[in-house]
């Protein structure tokens, strides 16, 4: 690791010009990375001491050093500093991007009932309420939609989805030493989708699959809608059950394991390293595909293994998106795989849906090279740690079992002990009093043993539903 000498840099800013200092930064550094005056790999200064160097505030450095991170043109590193990202040769030699060619159910109630307004207290919705959303980020990147020329807005879009994007979602990869390319991104209307195009593509009728148990509720749902054979895997506090992974793996011999490692919906739980590796090595000896739903990767802590990662999207298949962190009227989600699997899912997509709105992508695009998304991202992680424990805390003090300890993230799972009441009797109740909850049938591919459920800890930190469960308790 090496630091940059301040001998290294002459940005010789302009008080007086019209252009601000943050601007000028950005600019200057900008040019020194693209002469290769600075290398990657290399440290920058510490926030104080370029500030100090420079002659400008601390607030300039962080707002410059931000945007670079936003571009792709630095790497921030929790607790070391900023570092010269590493760049393509595209990138470097100024190439224009490559150009390529182009049943009615209890989850279906479950949805139906998050679109009533009516009910005040949504202790089981799946989103976050506004206020922990980045309004002012995505205020910001609809202005300068507005302002883009109408020709920008008119057209249907790349299959692949627009490419400036994807460039930002393939270079976010470098944190976790993965090389992605753009062609190996395919946007989606929101994760659901991409598992969707996924099952599509991959999967025939009479085919087997795996999925988590308790899991994702949408999921089971789709799989069931396409006469899927769906099979449960047990989800543990520590990841999933390796041993009965093993054993239905030699049994059943699925096509893909769905599966969603870090804080996970609906338990809120994470895989360890050592599970990680041995999903992997499982996939590898029964020959499956692993589907990694990533949704809630920027929520959680830095040294949760990512599975594309170790694995080096070999048999890993990526997901992610920005509904837990943007907005979730935005419905923008993404898969990153191998380049040729990629190609089949965008043609899956055509068929389907044609292209994404690239209104929708520039405005995700906008919000994530704004350079205010990772800070907001930062704050949002820790709000959620708190209103975790506080919420764990007052439920526990009524008497709910928790399935394991808080760790960050949107949900908790709990179930009441010893009740005579189904989930479903309970959230019935629930609900003539104003509350929504998740009961744990619609996680479970089989009625699931107790009466779990499922907290949206930013919704359920509230008095009546802690005194709810409390009367439930008492009275046994």
């Amino acid at each position: 690791m090496t630091d940059i000498p301040p001998s290294r840099f002459n940005l010789q800013l302009d008080r007086q010009s019209a252009l601000g200092l943050v601007e000028q930064v950005v600019a200057g550094l900008g040019r020194l990375i693209d002469s290769g005056k600075l290398r990657p790999g290399e440290r920058l200064p510490s926030i104080r001491q370029f500030a100090q160097e420079q002659g400008v505030s601390n607030s300039t450095v962080v707002e410059a050093y931000e945007r670079l991170v936003a571009a792709g043109l630095l790497l921030a590193r929790r607790g070391s500093g900023f570092f010269i990202a590493k760049r393509d040769v595209t990138e470097r030699s100024g190439l224009p991007p490559i150009q390529l060619n182009p049943v009615i159910d209890s989850a279906w109630l479950f949805s139906e009932v998050f679109a009533d307004e009516r009910v005040p207290i949504k202790a089981g919705c799946g989103w976050l309420p506004s206020s922990m959303l980045d309004g002012e980020g995505l205020h910001a990147a609809e202005r300068r939609i507005i302002r883009s020329p109408g020709a920008q807005q008119v057209g249907y879009g790349h299959p692949y989805g627009y490419a400036p994007l994807r460039q930002t979602i393939a270079k976010s990869f470098a944190t976790w030493s993965l090389d992605i390319a753009p062609e190996q991104v395919v946007t989606t209307h929101g994760v659901t989708q991409a598992l969707d195009l996924i099952m599509r593509t991959l999967v025939k009728p009479g085919d087997t699959v795996f999925i988590e148990e308790p899991g994702y509720c949408n999921l089971i749902a789709m799989l069931r809608l396409a006469n899927i054979d769906v099979i449960g895997v047990p989800r543990t506090v520590s990841g999933v059950d390796l041993e009965r992974l093993e054993e239905l793996a030699q049994i059943h011999r699925p096509k893909i394991f769905f599966t969603n490692p870090v804080l996970q919906n609906p338990t809120g739980t994470t895989y360890t390293p050592a599970c990680a590796m041995r999903v992997l090595q499982a996939a590898e000896r029964h020959g499956f595909w692993v589907v990694e739903d990533d949704l809630y990767r920027e929520l959680a802590q830095a040294t949760d293994p990512m599975l594309a990662a170790l694995d080096g999207l070999r048999r890993v298949i990526y997901v992610s998106g920005f509904s837990k962190t943007i907005a979730p009227s935005l419905r923008l989600g993404f898969i990153v795989c191998q380049a040729d699997l990629a190609r089949e899912f965008a043609r899956t997509k055509m068929v389907l849906t044609l292209t994404n709105s690239e209104i929708t992508e520039r405005l995700v695009y906008n919000a994530l090279t704004e350079g205010h998304h990772r800070r907001h991202v930062e704050r949002l992680a820790g709000t959620l740690l708190t209103a975790q424990a506080q919420v764990s805390a007052r439920l526990e003090d009524v008497g709910l079992l928790p399935f394991a300890p808080a760790r960050g993230g949107m949900f908790y799972w709990a179930r009441m002990p010893h009740s005579t009441l189904s989930a479903n009797e309970i959230g019935d109740q629930a609900l003539k009093q104003g509350i929504w909850l998740a009961p744990g049938e619609f996680f479970h591919v089989s009625q699931p043993e107790h009466a779990w459920f499922r907290f949206n800890v930013a919704f359920s930190d509230v008095a009546k539903l802690s005194d709810f469960f409390r009367k439930l308790t008492a009275a046994g």
